[in-house]
């Protein structure tokens, strides 16, 4: 009876104390004293991964949150016509006309992050597989890596086929078919 009681103290210490170091396994099992796998590349990678892939989904509400409300349509197009009075004075004169630059969107920087953010929880779970991680740790992490940059990426293709399909509605619409 107590030398059952002193193995259970010296299991629960050796899980206190040296919890990086050994597997605290059920005594009498083999492998009592097996060095852990370490899991610290899988474990940021994890947290990395599921923050982005998050992002990624949030990305057009953040996108919406952050840049600045969009003008009235009719300050807008008395912007253009000045803008087209002031490239045909500078054609008539014969100079060139240099438009000012656009505004520049804070949101800008969320795809690229996304994205970069993405494949950076990929690479750290190859990098933990390599290190002989746990491998479906690692699988994950590189699962939920690539998942965040894809997403990212079909949101953005999501727009683009919506907005080619528009058009190609509004031609149809003027040359008289549907």
């Amino acid at each position: 009876m107590l030398t059952e009681l002193e193995e259970l103290t010296e299991l629960c210490w050796m899980s206190v104390g040296n919890s990086q170091d050994t597997q605290v396994v059920s005594p009498g099992q083999p492998g009592r004293d097996q060095p852990r796998k370490e899991r610290l590349l899988g474990a940021i990678g994890i947290v990395l991964g599921i923050l982005a892939l998050a992002v990624a989904f949030l990305s057009p509400w953040i996108a919406e949150q952050i840049d600045p409300p969009a003008r009235p349509v009719e300050e807008v197009a008395v912007e253009l016509a000045a803008r087209l009075a002031e490239a045909a004075k500078a054609k008539v004169k014969g100079e060139q006309y240099i438009a000012p630059a656009a505004e520049p969107r804070p949101s800008r920087y969320i795809f690229p992050a996304v994205v970069a953010a993405g494949m950076f929880a990929a690479f750290l779970g190859v990098m933990g597989g390599l290190r002989s991680e746990d491998r479906f740790i690692s699988g994950g992490v590189v699962a939920l890596g690539v998942g965040a940059a894809v997403v990212q990426w079909s949101i953005v293709i999501a727009g683009a086929l919506f907005v080619v399909l528009l058009i190609a509605a509004i031609i149809v619409a003027f040359e008289g078919g549907a």
